[in-house]
Order: C-alpha cells, then structure tokens, then sequence
C-alpha cells in the first residue's frame, strides 16, 4: 500500500524562502481555492514528481513542473527570480515511514539524483538518520539496487512481474504503468482511460494493468504462451541453423545427410536415425565406410613404387580420364552458368514486372479511396474505358456484338494482389535456384583446380627420366591424406552435431509437453470472477454518477472487453457512445470500479486514487456530490486525494460540507506557494 503522508515544496529567491508544507490524512482529502490558477494543480505534480512519476504528465524531470518551481514565483504582485527549489515527500507503506528529497532547481546536483531518509521529515537531519542517494529516470533505475524504482517497487511490496514487449523480449510492468491507471492529472488525464500511460514498448500494456491490479491468474497464463513462443523460436531457429550449417558442410565432402531436414522434430533413434553417407554408382556408404575406402586408397599408393619407371602406358591412359573429366566438369560449369543467365534474365523480368503489378495496386487502392469519398473526379477505370485510346474495355480480343463489363475495382485489385503473390514466390524460387547454380560453380571449380594440379603431376611423370620420383603418386598420396584427415574432423563435428540434433529434440519434446498444459480456457473461474466483479462495479458508478449517453436499460449491456479489458456495449468501446460529460463519469466509474474489485477479491492496488480537477466537462453538483460520496464508501481501505476548484457556489458548498463531514481539507485562500515563517 502507498499513503502520502506530507509534502513540503520549498522555493528559494532572492527576498525570501517560499514554498508549501501539509500534511495528507490517510483516507479522504480535497485540496481547494476558488481561483483556478492556485497552485492546486502544482501540489499533485509535486506529489507525482516526488515519487518519480512525473512521466504521467507528460515528461521526465522538472520541466513538466510550472515555472513557479523553475524559473519566476509571484509574491504580492511582484516576481521573483528562483534561485533554487526542492521536494520533500513523506510516505508509508503501512508499516515504514520513509521521506524522499528531490531536487528540482539546484546548482550541484541533478534531478536524476533522489535521496531517501529512514524517517519521517522531522527527524530527516537527525545523525542517527539513515539516509541513501539513488537515481531516477536513468537506465536500471527500475532493476539495479541503487535505482529508485527498485528501492519503491521493495518499499510499497508491489513485486511486478515482466510482461511480454512489443519485441520478442519480456520487459518489466513499470511503476508508472501501474500508476497511470490511478493518478489522473488535470491536463492529459481526463483525455481517456489510462491516457497518461507512457509508452515502454509493451505488448496491450493497459490489459497488463489490469491484470496485474486485479492479480489475474491470465497474467501468468500470457507469460507462459509468451515463453512458450520464445522458447519455440529458439529450438526451431537453432535447429535450422544447425542443419543448414552442417549439410553445407558435408556438400563440400559430397556426402548426404539422411533422417532429417530443416523442420525441428522428436527424434527415434530407432525409427529415424540420423546417418551421413557417401553415395557413388548407386552404392550408399556411410560415413565411416567411406574414410575406410580412402584409407585404402591411400594403401595402395603407398605399395606403388615411388618412380616413373615401365608405367608410360598407366599415366597416358590416366591422364586421358583426367582430361576427360577435366573437360566434362568445364563444359558442366559453362551449363550452369548459362542456367544461372538465363534465371537471373528471368528475376530481372519478373522483378520489373512486379514493379508494374505493385504500382497497378497502389493506383487501384487510390481510385477505391476516392471513389469511396465521392469524388466524382472522371477515372476512365470507373467508365470501364481505356485510359489512353478512350475506346470501350472488353476482356476478349475476339469482336462481339455484345459488350461485356470487365472486373470492377474490387475484383481487379483481388486479382492484382494474387499475381503480385505469385510474383513475389517466382522471385523467391528464382533467387534460390541462383544461388544453388553459384554453389555448384563453386564446389565444381574447386574440383577442377585439383584435377589441374594432378594432370600436371601426370604429365611431369610421362615425360620424366626414368628412374625419377612419380609426382603424381606423391600428389595423390597427399590429397588423399588431406582428405581422410578432413574426413576424420568431420566424422568427429558430425557426431557433436548428432548429439545436439538429440538434445533440441528432447527440448522440443519438453516444449510440446508444457505447450499441452497450458489452460485450455483463457480465463480461470476466480478471473471470470473479477471480470464480473470489475463489471458490476463499473455499471454500478455509472448510475450513481448520472451518466446518461445510454437508458438505464441500455447501461445493464455494458460488459467487460475480454479481449481488451475496457468498457464495452453491444462491442463497441463505452467512449464512442458518451457525450463529453459522460465520458468523465466513465474514467470517475473505471478508476473506482478497479480499486472495488482489487480490495474484494484480493488484488494489487497500492490504494491510492489521485484526481485533478474532476468537474471536467460542467458536471452537476448532484453528480459531483455522488462522485464524492463513492469515493468515501471506498476510502476504508484507501486514500483519496482529490484537488479541485470551488468557483462555483454549488461546488463550493458541496466542498466545504464534505470538508464539514471529517474530510482534511487544504483550502488554498490566494497561492499555495507563500513566504515560511
């Protein structure tokens, strides 16, 4: 819980220290003048301020604060210079009395930095007064131990919880989230529901709100599907990148990976086991079959003599089958080359094409949007006439007597955006089979560059003296030990890569597993529960308050959005349907009506409910009078603070019988900022 307890606002000049200093009661307070230029308004931004939660007016730091904190004061129809100005603010948590200092204007120290006595203000220079410096409004305020918001979020026991951002990743339910639905300023925040709620980028951070202040079992629900979808992409991303990585690799060795693809799946060692194989004239090798058949290889050269010695025959022949295949591969590569041509020719048509068909679109959607205005500018289109010879449509080129009516704009455009479909997945296949050709050019010429190399070596060994060294023997030998030593590196990444195929099947198994036990109902019947109760509350304050944009027997339609968690009638959003003073009743009756439903049914509410000149709007005493009396019934378990102009008789003497009836009253006579005694 968070109670205000006191506020001192001290501003220094040149003639004199000027400032506020009041104490709050812990349930009912209306802070009143009946000039609307007081500083009412600057009391409840200093509490706001105070409490780092100025972002609810509209910005960080002190210049949302008026100038009488900043710049000039007014005293006795004279300004002066302010050389200096400062927030003290007292709060409980029900248990612990703490004040927090805040500069606002000061020469040698920032705004950022807040400092936090273990106390209540009289005793805050006391020596045996504990205080520490913390900072506001930088990063980690809300998460390192020296951030403030971290030290408030422990003080007031609100434990919130991360939520699911408009990214991938979580982000805390901050502080001034919460406090937007419950804080509602003079300027911004008579606008709509929660219209002072900055922008942290979370996901639909209003029904995170209220989940969290109504303490909905949904809230963790949404952050298990939220995991859920995280957890799914990082097992799905980490296997395809897995095996794209690894069929690469083995493409290089012409080796093949069987039992699985790019699709992430639970794993049978017995029914799908992973292998990696070699495969040559319609023979299957695994992988360590085919080292063994190399090692072989490589055997047999070593039982060859090292000389070129009665083996002329041998080398001519093998060197003919090295050109051979020197001349296939060449001729192979020039092949797909002119493929790899021929497609990117292709992309490029294709690629211009959907340019035309895009454009086609967008000049459609436009005539449409026109159309549908009313223009009655004269779109050949529309006429079913051809824009450039003015001659009349027909879908046939065959002459008919009988004039046929072409797509209309609707149908043209269903028929644009399904060519333009089917484009874009030309192209896609396109630039896949590029890139395959350019794969296979490369793979190819690396096979070249060593059938080059050994013709060489074949062709010294031909017409070498006898007696000398076989270069040929010696290249293949080396190649061959390369191979098998790469062969071996493999063998050893493939069984790493194997065991982690394993591993994210059994993660996926997991996921699958968690996936099959979230709740197959949204909601739990306790959230069920709190809905009707936000419900009947809400409907309830609407009564009591006048609101009369809908019958009594059109307010009992009004529900609960479940998708949304705001006001609805007949699904349609409650402040589409409300006159300019009924939409005031509506933010009056939602904001109570959550506290209602919080304090009933066990939620997070700090209980606290701030409003800013709630007479918006020329409402009628009898419904202010109303407002007020709600308020009371629900200040038990709350504190209320409500700052508002008494300018009108009626108000006035509403105001001051409540004021009469035991509610602290802090009535501002001139200004609230006067010269300290």
């Amino acid at each position: 819980m968070l109670r205000i307890r006191r506020i001192k606002i001290e501003i220094v000049t040149e003639k004199s220290t000027m400032g506020f200093d009041n104490f709050f009661d812990a349930h009912m307070n209306i802070i009143c003048s009946e000039k609307n230029t007081s500083g009412k308004s600057s009391i409840i931004s200093g509490i706001y301020y105070g409490l780092g939660l100025e972002e609810i007016i509209g910005g960080r730091g002190y210049n949302v604060l008026t100038s009488a904190f900043k710049t000039k004061i007014k005293l006795e129809e004279e300004e002066y210079n302010v050389l200096e100005s400062k927030i003290f603010l007292e709060i409980s948590n029900g248990e612990e009395v703490i004040t927090i200092f805040r500069p606002v204007k000061m020469k040698n120290r920032e705004c950022n930095l807040m400092t936090i006595f273990h106390s209540n203000m009289d005793n805050i220079y006391n020596s045996n007064t504990k205080s520490e410096d913390m900072y506001v409004h930088l990063p980690n305020s809300a998460t390192s131990n020296k951030g403030f918001f971290t030290f408030l979020e422990s003080f007031l026991g609100l434990e919130l919880p991360s939520v699911p951002g408009n990214d991938t990743k979580e982000k805390k339910l901050y502080l001034q989230l919460i406090f937007s639905s419950m804080l509602i300023e003079q300027k911004r925040g008579w606008a709509d529901l929660f219209s002072g709620m900055p922008h942290f980028g979370i996901r639909e951070p209003k029904k995170r709100v209220i989940e969290y202040l109504l303490n909905m079992d949904t809230l963790k629900n949404e952050k298990l599907k939220h995991n859920l979808k995280v957890r799914e992409k990082d097992i799905t991303d980490r296997w395809k990148n897995l095996y794209g990585n690894m069929v690469k690799e083995l493409e290089k060795k012409s080796l093949l990976l069987t039992g699985i693809n790019n699709k992430v799946e639970i794993l049978e060692e017995t029914r799908h086991p992973i292998k990696v194989v070699y495969q040559e004239n319609n023979q299957v090798y695994s992988i360590g079959e085919y080292i063994d058949i190399k090692r072989n290889e490589y055997q047999n050269l070593i039982k060859l003599k090292p000389k070129s010695v009665d083996n002329f025959e041998e080398l001519r022949i093998e060197l003919i089958k090295i050109e051979e295949d020197i001349t296939f591969y060449e001729e192979k590569i020039k092949e797909i080359k002119a493929n790899a041509n021929k497609e990117k020719i292709s992309l490029n048509k294709l690629s211009n094409s959907l340019k035309l068909i895009q454009t086609d679109i967008v000049n459609n959607q436009d005539a449409k949007k026109l159309r549908n205005l009313g223009s009655q500018e004269g779109f050949d289109s529309f006429k079913d006439t051809c824009p450039t010879c003015k001659q009349q449509i027909s879908d046939t080129l065959l002459v008919s007597q009988n004039l046929t009516k072409v797509m209309s704009i609707e149908d043209n455009i269903k028929h644009l955006k399904s060519q333009e479909n089917l484009f874009i997945f030309a192209i896609e296949q396109k630039n896949k089979n590029i890139n395959d050709f350019e794969e296979d050019v490369i793979k190819i010429e690396n096979l070249l560059s060593k059938l080059y190399q050994l013709a060489k070596v074949t062709r010294n060994d031909i017409f070498a003296i006898d007696g000398s060294v076989s270069e040929s023997i010696i290249y293949k030998k080396v190649e061959l030990n390369k191979t098998i030593e790469e062969l071996q590196k493999l063998k050893t990444e493939i069984d790493m890569n194997i065991e982690e195929f394993k591993r994210l099947s059994e993660e996926w198994k997991d996921y699958l597993t968690d996936l099959g036990n979230l709740p197959k109902n949204k909601f739990t019947s306790l959230d069920e529960k709190k809905i009707n109760s936000l419900r009947d509350n809400f409907v309830s304050n609407l009564k009591a308050f006048g609101y009369r944009s809908s019958s009594d027997s059109d307010i009992d339609k009004v529900m609960i959005s479940k998708d949304t968690y705001m006001p609805i009638i007949e699904n349609f959003d409650l402040k589409f349907d409300s006159s300019a003073s009924d939409h005031i009743r509506r933010i009056w009756a939602f904001t109570i009506a959550l506290v209602q439903t919080s304090n009933k049914l066990n939620g997070n509410h700090p209980g606290l409910l701030i409003f800013d000149e709630p007479g918006q709007h020329s409402i009628v005493v009898e419904d202010m009078e109303a407002f007020f009396d709600r308020l009371k019934s629900n200040s038990a378990s709350n504190q209320i603070i409500v700052g508002i102009t008494i300018k009108e008789t009626d108000t006035r003497n509403l105001v001051y019988k409540k004021i009469g009836d035991g509610w602290k009253g802090i009535v501002i006579r001139d200004r609230a900022f006067t010269p300290f005694k």
